[in-house]
């Protein structure tokens, strides 16, 4: 069942062009935090063929209060090219080592191994905001119902040592 997710989602990212809003997954009440950390990671996967598509998966997830740090999505996407997150542009693979979950915060240890080989480990941190309170919803999102969107990602370790 991973697999076929995984599988619809790598065709869903590919397809996006950038500026068609329409294209790209957003967040929605029915899903998970585990797979809202996989939709980025395979958004930053894919930004190795279409960099502006890729981030702006990722971008679609950002809580607000990661967005009031990192600015706008044109100051957002050169954070990739710092040394600290251009590992994860075009990202191998990645493997979700530990993970810890409460109702309305969630922490990922996550190893990628990056287009060089090497690895890299970085945490990953969520919660869950009120619909009506998220940017670039789906439309079929209750308002009611809460989504997890990312509130950071820590700097890397080297080796993937999280």
């Amino acid at each position: 069942m991973k697999n076929i997710f995984r599988l619809l989602l790598c065709i869903t990212l590919f397809l996006p062009v950038a500026g068609q809003a329409d294209e790209f997954i957003k967040p929605s009440a029915r899903l998970s935090a585990e797979e809202v950390v996989e939709i980025q990671l395979l958004g930053l996967q894919a930004a190795g063929d279409d960099r502006p598509a890729g981030i702006e998966q990722v971008w679609r997830f950002a809580h607000p209060e990661n967005r009031r740090v990192t600015g706008p999505i044109t100051r957002f996407s050169q954070l990739f090219d710092l040394p600290a997150y251009a590992p994860l542009i075009g990202l191998r693979d990645y493997i979700i080592n530990d993970r810890a979950l409460s109702e309305n915060r969630a922490r990922f240890v996550i190893t990628i191994r990056a287009r060089d080989g090497a690895a890299y480990g970085y945490i990953w941190s969520l919660r869950t905001l009120p619909a009506r309170l998220s940017p670039s919803l789906a439309e079929d999102t209750d308002d009611a119902e809460n989504v997890w969107m990312t509130t950071a990602v820590s700097a890397p370790y080297a080796g993937g040592g999280s």
